[in-house]
């Protein structure tokens, strides 16, 4: 059996199907190739095929990532098509059932590698501490224990993929070793919102209230996502009331302090900042390294020194970017039978680092924008300088800037030469009152910034 076989299976088994839909849509597929990031997969039955490719394309690029760690595209091929080129040799070797996988203890273990890919634990064993995020951590630490009564709430708040949402899992598995009959709500604001929307519109809030009140301690991800839903708002503030009157911990995550959420009510601001409020900063150097080191030993993968520190040079934004590049690197390596390598290394980083914008190249880009606009340079609007037309052309481009990046206040603040987070949060707050007043000043600010997004 080829590796690629092995993934496939891997695959299959992970689908949330009734073994009806397995039977008469799944078990006819066979598995051909994978060449680079295509999938090629076989079918004999043009109509099936039909079938898989309206129904099932989809659920396969999202399963074959989450074990390859990148994404792929999906070819369906078939006898009777034009252009398909199936060779004998394949047409035999698909034609054969699909050996056990106890068969080949060797195949069994490399299946078993690729499952923990996809299944990475989030416990305090496998979160790495470092300076930037040593205080959070051990606030968390210290809640799983019951030794920390005064952090409630504790509030975590840090630029995306630095770990949040790992701390959080941390502390419910933690307790729940302990303590397996507590009742521990972990959810995301976006399902929070969500399930209050449809209870509402179903007319059963009863059973949402009691869902979230009634619990021993609640965990709530990225509350950033409340701003602007006044009535999910208003439910927070009484989950939290409750709860936190009745002595139960709470954890809130977001990518930013409370009073840089905007349009979010202030009483639940304040509720926000009655305990601890914990920053985690992007890692340093040394604790990039032993993240990769850490991934690395968790999937049994040797890595060269050399290939470690490349990528840990290289991959700064945040945790979540490191773990992926190694996961993908594990992937290849896995499927080309062969040891990780600098070059490897090279191509898998510049995939990496080029699958997202560089947030820095967006606000060059709007800073240079407004300039034209404004007829001012780049270098006035990012000075000290007040004239008037500076100043309208600075608030401008902060406001644009955290409409299409989504930076926190006092990373904008940086971006200006060091402005605190009140100056920031007073440029947006300008501009938004010269637009409710000023038709032809709110069309200048949407066409920049939709401009910006069409770049």
């Amino acid at each position: 059996m080829n590796s690629f076989s092995d993934i496939f299976e891997l695959m299959k088994n992970s689908l949330e199907i009734t073994d009806t839909a397995r039977n008469l849509w799944i078990d006819p597929i066979k598995p051909v190739k994978l060449n680079n990031n295509k999938v090629v997969l076989y079918v004999a039955d043009s109509y099936v095929k039909h079938i898989v490719e309206e129904n099932y394309s989809n659920v396969f690029k999202a399963k074959f990532k989450d074990i390859l760690g990148f994404d792929v595209e999906i070819e369906f091929v078939t006898d009777n098509e034009e252009g398909v080129s199936i060779t004998t040799e394949q047409k035999v070797r698909l034609s054969e059932p699909i050996p056990e996988l106890q068969d080949d203890p060797y195949i069994e273990k490399k299946l078993n590698d690729a499952e923990q890919n996809s299944n990475y634990q989030h416990t305090f064993d496998t979160f790495i501490i470092g300076e930037s995020n040593r205080l959070a951590c051990a606030a968390c630490k210290a809640i799983a224990q019951g030794q920390a009564r005064n952090y409630n709430p504790l509030y975590i708040y840090s630029e995306p993929g630095l770990g949040k949402t790992h701390l959080l899992c941390a502390v419910k598995n933690e307790i729940l070793l302990s303590h397996p009959e507590y009742n521990i709500v972990l959810a995301s604001a976006e399902t929070f919102v969500n399930e209050f929307v449809n209870s509402v519109r179903n007319n059963n809030t009863e059973e949402f209230k009691k869902k979230y009140r009634s619990a021993d301690m609640f965990l709530i991800d990225d509350v950033q996502f409340f701003s602007g839903k006044k009535e999910s708002q208003n439910e927070l503030f009484h989950t939290f009331n409750d709860l936190h009157s009745a002595g139960k911990q709470i954890i809130l995550t977001s990518d930013r302090p409370p009073k840089e959420i905007n349009d979010i009510e202030e009483r639940l601001l304040t509720r926000f900042e009655w305990g601890l409020l914990a920053d985690i900063a992007p890692p340093e150097f040394e604790t990039r390294l032993a993240i990769i080191k850490r991934k690395a030993e968790l999937l049994n993968m040797r890595l060269p020194n050399n290939v470690m520190e490349y990528m840990a040079d290289k991959l700064k934004n945040n945790i979540r970017q490191i773990e992926g590049a190694i996961v993908k690197m594990n992937a290849m390596s896995m499927l080309t039978e062969s040891v990780p390598t600098l070059m490897m290394a090279q191509n898998i980083v510049r995939d990496v680092m080029t699958e997202q914008q560089p947030v820095p190249v967006t606000v060059e880009k709007v800073i240079n924008e407004v300039s034209h606009i404004f007829n001012v340079s780049p270098e006035e609007i990012r000075s000290q300088n007040r004239n008037s037309q500076v100043s309208t052309a600075r608030q401008v481009a902060i406001y644009v800037i955290s409409k299409v990046t989504g930076l926190s206040y006092t990373s904008i603040g940086k971006e200006f030469g060091g402005r605190d987070h009140s100056t920031i949060v007073y440029a947006t707050n300008k501009v938004k009152k010269v637009m409710q007043k000023d038709s032809a000043y709110r069309a200048t600010v949407e066409d920049l910034i939709k401009n910006i997004g069409n770049m």
